[in-house]
């Protein structure tokens, strides 16, 4: 987004150089985030893609609009929808094995940095709710915060009366331990809400979360709904419910066999959906098309 991709892509088609453009989010809406400027509202608005060879795009809501746009200022624009991809046998656990070596804890688990801040705040909330309910819900925060931010966090818990222990930031972890932490989890969360940024993007951990094979909490917006079934392979709330969101957490807590069940099945639909061998050839192939195309 921005004058580095207005540089970059003018400076490509200068030197005859195809030009593929990557959209796993949509900033040019109205409610994108700060970072969103006119600027980049106005590339969005067509000139992202002129002279563009390809548009890479994650979701069908962003391939709609690259090509309502592309119809009117570039014809030609080849568009091609990849998801979120992961390595799936990265993130697996071995299911004959009970997570191999690991033994699965009562810690439910949120990765992500501060820019998601406000996703830890109605997790807070969640466990309230679950509270109130008689049930313990423990969060594990992977990633790194800010002082600032573990002090607002801090008063949030403070206001919704969860005991300050039930909520741990890790901090930075490394591969290994993120990996061990996914695998260990009660289960891992995903809060998604009713805007356009989480109806047109599909979040790089839900892959990672379902590769686990862990179960995983998230919210019915988006793509996710065309491969993810609630309490078949996901547990599904409305977005940014949070009486919904802490009926599935208790939901784990009361039958954690069924919860290891659709870890399970969501592990194997992310090796179908989501893992990058699924896609590998299709991509190279489009890669290899916008080659020609620039000749």
């Amino acid at each position: 987004d921005g004058s580095a991709n207005l540089f970059i892509s003018s400076l490509c088609r200068l030197l005859g150089l195809p030009v593929v453009q990557e959209l796993c989010e949509w900033w040019g809406a109205p409610d994108c985030s700060p970072r969103c400027s006119r600027l980049t509202r106005w590339l969005y608005g067509g000139p992202l893609f002129y002279g563009a060879t390809g548009a890479l795009v994650i979701s069908k809501l962003i391939e709609q609009r690259v090509r309502k746009i592309s119809a009117r200022v570039n014809p030609n624009l080849l568009v091609h929808r990849l998801p979120s991809i992961v390595d799936a046998e990265r993130f697996a656990g071995d299911p004959s094995a009970g997570n191999g070596s690991l033994q699965v804890t009562d810690w439910f688990v949120w990765c992500g940095d501060q820019a998601w801040i406000q996703d830890v705040a109605f997790l807070v909330r969640v466990i309230a709710v679950a509270r109130r309910q008689g049930y313990r819900c423990r969060l594990k925060i992977l990633g790194n915060f800010k002082e600032s931010s573990r002090r607002f966090i801090a008063q949030v818990v403070a206001k919704t009366g969860v005991p300050p222990e039930d909520i741990f930031f890790t901090g930075y972890v490394d591969d290994r331990k993120l990996e061990e932490s996914y695998r260990t989890a009660a289960a891992l969360l995903l809060p998604l809400w009713d805007d356009d940024r989480s109806r047109t993007r599909l979040p790089n951990k839900l892959g990672e979360y379902l590769a686990s094979g862990r179960p995983v909490v998230t919210c019915r917006v988006g793509d996710l709904t065309d491969f993810l079934t609630h309490r078949v392979n996901v547990y599904l709330t409305g977005p940014g419910d949070e009486q919904d969101f802490a009926e599935q957490l208790t939901s784990i807590i009361r039958d954690p066999g069924a919860a290891t069940r659709i870890g399970y099945a969501g592990q194997e639909t992310c090796k179908v959906h989501l893992d990058y061998q699924a896609h590998a050839n299709a991509l190279a192939q489009w890669f290899a098309e916008c080659a020609n195309r620039a000749r």
